[in-house]
């Protein structure tokens, strides 16, 4: 172990290279030389130079004796100040970087500065998942001595783990006293991530619009969850990261994997939130006794996508099991690989491996059979010569390229027909945040959201007509609330960006009614009753004409 106190030092101090944030003293540049300060002198230099260009200095005459060993990696560079030659920079002689040298500052930036290849390691283990010991080994300190820094010296693992632990407490402490509690309205997604060492893990992230309106991502917590997922224990360790971040009153929705465990997770988080916008002081119809909160539990997308792939895979999972077998025979040995990798240069191909898809990932069948399908002849031959049987036939392939092309043809109709029940089972009723959302695109509002009904209606052959009048109904509502507690913190609007035109015009004309809108054009939005209550503001921004931008990434913040 490291002796105490060897390499302890405070990286609380670097806060300014982590975050960008300038922690520079005063604006007046005072002599380094002339006493005060960690590094300075007794005496000044009584230079009367008359030339005004800043100099550098590495063997300048001075007086006085340098106190701080750091000066001996920074060459000083001088400004003549009302007749004085004064220091007021310092320059790395590794890196060249340029930083303050004035008295007030004193010298502990420098010496941060000479020893920030230690944040740095800790940052690189940290995106990279390296070993905590890899700063103290042979090949490291040669490495950065030859293309870095020739006076770094290695780091042991107790010193870094050290590092790491204050460098993890200060981004903590920043994002929570100075990113976060800026932000008014805070999303949550949470989930549960099993380790490979068998120990399981709940994640928290918050979403949030900046300042600057940047849409923000920041992970918050990933907490050990060493007892049963149940709803009540994970309600528990999310509230706990919300409490830690003073985030209790913050939070408009959550999102959650579609279990029941989350679901009655809601239940308890709900009326912990219930601070953001309050409950419906209207009693539940099916349960008098249950209040309904405005907080918004959301069900993640991709998880429902997921388990509607699923539903299509299973009535061909004979076909794609048989390709995951013959993948596994290939794989179970160096020896059959070595013999399908001289088969393929003997056909021409260019060699590779194939995976298995993974359960988790929705497309993770479809890039197994994409990767497959340029070796079709080859893997086929090779495996029904080697496998003992004839294990895959052209209709295995045939189904491989019908998953790819994803085609609706004779064969596909009981799959694409499952999938269509799993699509309705979730999102038949189209859930609110996804049409409030939709009306916020500049380019949709409620004429947007009436056309792309009638597509819906035309597809799955549901009436949506009450549903768009109880979307207008429920928008004026939230944007009530949302003016209680908001309203006097406008920002001024800033202007629409300008018309854009492409190739892709055509096809989002339907929806948006522009180009190719045919005969669906939605109606001119009237405001409900409620609305004269409201003021004229969301009126205003439903009436005016929509944005005319057709690009992918179009972005309704910017």
């Amino acid at each position: 172990m490291a002796p105490e106190g060897k390499d302890d030092d405070d990286l609380r101090e670097d806060a300014a290279a982590l975050f960008s944030v300038d922690l520079g003293a005063s604006q007046a540049p005072i002599d380094l030389d002339g006493g005060g300060g960690e590094g300075a002198t007794t005496a000044r230099t009584g230079s009367n130079t008359n030339s005004s260009a800043p100099s550098i200095s590495g063997n300048a005459a001075r007086v006085g004796k340098r106190k701080s060993p750091v000066w001996a990696d920074f060459d000083k560079i001088y400004d003549d100040v009302n007749g004085s030659r004064i220091c007021t920079k310092a320059v790395y002689k590794m890196c060249k970087a340029t930083l303050s040298a004035r008295s007030v500052s004193r010298t502990g930036h420098l010496k941060r500065h000479q020893k920030s290849s230690r944040q740095e390691l800790c940052r690189l283990i940290a995106r990279l998942d390296l070993p905590l010991r890899i700063g103290d080994t042979d090949a490291w300190e040669e490495y950065i001595q030859r293309a870095h820094n020739p006076i770094f010296t290695r780091v042991s693992r107790q010193t870094t783990t050290r590092d790491l632990s204050k460098l993890f407490t200060e981004r903590r402490n920043m994002l929570k006293n100075h990113i976060l509690c800026g932000a008014s309205s805070v999303g949550l997604t949470s989930d549960i991530w099993f380790g490979n060492a068998k120990e399981d893990y709940i994640s928290v992230v918050a979403h949030f619009v900046s300042a600057d309106w940047e849409l923000q991502k920041k992970v918050i917590g990933l907490r050990l969850i060493e007892v049963k997922h149940t709803g009540q224990n994970i309600a528990k360790k999310i509230g706990s990261v919300i409490e830690e971040f003073g985030l209790i009153d913050k939070i408009f929705s959550v999102t959650l994997d579609n279990v029941s465990s989350n679901a009655k997770a809601m239940e308890t988080l709900s009326p912990l939130f219930a601070g953001y916008l309050g409950s419906d002081p209207a009693p539940t119809p099916s349960d008098p006794n249950k209040r309904t909160y405005h907080l918004v539990h959301q069900c993640c997308a991709c998880h429902i996508i997921n388990l509607i792939v699923k539903s299509g895979l299973k009535r061909f999972k004979p076909y794609t099991e048989d390709f995951r077998t013959a993948i596994n025979f290939l794989n179970y040995s160096n020896h059959r690989i070595a013999i399908f990798k001289n088969y393929c240069n003997a056909q021409g191909l260019r060699p590779r491996k194939f995976g298995l898809d993974m359960d988790v990932r929705w497309n993770a069948t479809y890039l197994m059979l994409k990767h497959l399908l340029p070796y079709k002849e080859v893997f086929s031959v090779f495996i029904n010569a080697n496998f003992g049987a004839k294990l895959l036939t052209p209709r295995h392939w045939h189904i491989a390229v019908k998953v790819l092309e994803f085609l609706e043809d004779q064969n596909l109709i009981a799959v694409v027909y499952s999938m269509k029940l799993k699509f309705l089972k979730y999102w038949e009723n189209i859930p609110l945040l996804y049409s409030f959302a939709f009306i916020l695109d500049l380019r949709a509002k409620m004429r947007g959201l009436f056309n792309i009904l009638v597509i819906l209606k035309e597809n799955l052959s549901v009436d949506y007509s009450s549903y768009y009048a109880s979307v207008k109904t429920e928008l004026y509502k939230l944007f009530t609330k949302y003016d209680n507690k908001f309203g006097a913190a406008k920002n001024r609007r800033a202007a629409h960006p300008a018309g854009q035109t492409g190739k892709r015009k055509q096809a989002w004309g339907r929806i948006f009614g522009g180009p190719g809108a045919s005969d669906v054009i939605g109606p001119s939005p009237t405001p409900t009753s409620s609305a004269a209550s409201v003021g004229c503001e969301l009126t205003a921004y439903l009436d005016s004409d929509n944005v005319t931008a057709y690009e992918n990434d179009f972005d309704s913040l910017l």
